[in-house]
């Protein structure tokens, strides 16, 4: 996987998780409050409704009571039967606000009070209708009843406006809390993917440096072996034939001797590049150590890689040396060797046949190339 293509997927993979994270971050911002804000809809929709149920006896008591009659007297009963049936909704109202504990025993106390005398109210109702002397004793009692009522919903209601309003500013701090840690874990991830996609890169630049000369900017011997390799195996699949030439500089130590070793590194630095000038892009040059080179050439025949060595040969005779004083110019030898299509071989046997061409071009005298199968 190359590095570029590490990169776009670990930014494409950061991105899903940013836009996931935000989407989950704002659902849960939304539900939470929606249900916070449904479960105080709720409490207080109960609350107003009780509290209609306490005006509605009043209103209703003191017209049965100015005028008798069955019709009244049984909204007054209706009235009752809907308080008792809200006993369960308004005793839950007692937990859902939260209420501190000398409200909540004040208020429970007051609520049993209203359950408690709701059969007496039943009974004085009924008796109101036909007994003047009772309706004295109901105007007391269902009195007593709404009161209370009206206590402990007023009192719910004013719990509601305040927990509500606790609960809210406590949602609104947690949903900055989850944004906060929803943040902080992408910095945290963004940190991890950007030291990963550092150390994938250092290790790629490492790769290269291990399989780079440091001087010349060149493949290095490992270089060369790992392509060498690659192409003798494609070479075993099409037939076609590979060469090698090892090229040496002739006499190159008068230059260190006579001009000094960076004079000799910048030599070798230009030398390496005008060689390099020289070769097809299907090449590879690599330095092998001190003044040696190696010329890859796959698909490449015989007199196809003794004509090339031979040309860059002659170019770097006939080339004058810029960045020296004493030494003018330099000459070549070249050893090339190729693979036949029928034949083979791995990277020790053909470096050391070109080796031999080599040491047979320097025998006859330097400055030669000399071809060897």
């Amino acid at each position: 996987m190359t590095q570029r293509r590490f990169r776009v997927l670990l930014l494409a993979g950061y991105l899903g998780l940013f836009l996931a994270t935000a989407v989950a971050m704002t659902q849960f911002v939304a539900a939470i409050n929606q249900h916070i804000g449904s479960d105080y809809t709720a409490a207080a929709s109960n609350i107003v409704r009780g509290q209609h149920e306490a005006a509605k006896l009043r209103h209703a008591t003191e017209r049965y009571l100015a005028n008798p009659g069955p019709a009244l007297r049984d909204r007054i009963l209706r009235t009752f039967n809907t308080i008792e049936s809200r006993e369960g909704t308004t005793r839950n109202s007692f937990d859902l606000l939260g209420l501190d504990t000398g409200t909540r025993e004040t208020v429970v106390a007051e609520f049993e009070r209203v359950i408690a005398l709701l059969p007496r109210a039943r009974e004085l109702s009924r008796q109101a209708l036909d007994d003047p002397a009772a309706r004295e004793e109901f105007r007391e009692v269902a009195m007593e009843v709404e009161n209370s009522l009206a206590f402990v919903y007023s009192s719910l209601h004013r719990q509601t406006h305040a927990a509500s309003a606790a609960q809210q500013r406590l949602t609104t701090w947690l949903a900055w809390a989850v944004i906060a840690l929803g943040g902080l874990l992408l910095v945290i991830i963004a940190a991890l993917l950007w030291a990963v996609d550092a150390v994938f890169g250092k290790n790629k630049a490492l790769k290269r440096l291990s399989l780079t000369d440091v001087l010349t900017d060149l493949p290095n011997r490992r270089g060369l072996l790992q392509r060498v390799e690659q192409t003798l195996a494609q070479h075993r699949r099409n037939g076609r034939p590979v060469s090698l030439a090892l090229l040496d500089l002739d006499h190159f130590k008068i230059v260190n001797d006579h001009e000094g070793h960076p004079k000799g590194d910048a030599v070798l630095q230009h030398i390496a590049g005008e060689i390099a000038q020289s070769v097809r892009a299907t090449d590879m040059l690599a330095r092998l150590g001190g003044e040696e080179f190696g010329l890859l050439m796959p698909e490449t025949g015989e007199e196809g890689a003794y004509h090339l060595c031979e040309r860059i040969r002659q170019r770097i005779e006939e080339m004058e040396l810029p960045m020296t004083s004493e030494v003018k110019n330099l000459t070549l030898s070249v050893g090339v060797t190729t693979v036949t299509v029928d034949a083979e071989t791995s990277f020790e046997p053909l470096y050391v046949a070109a080796d031999r061409a080599l040491y047979e071009a320097k025998r006859q005298g330097r400055n030669h190339t000399v071809a060897q199968t």
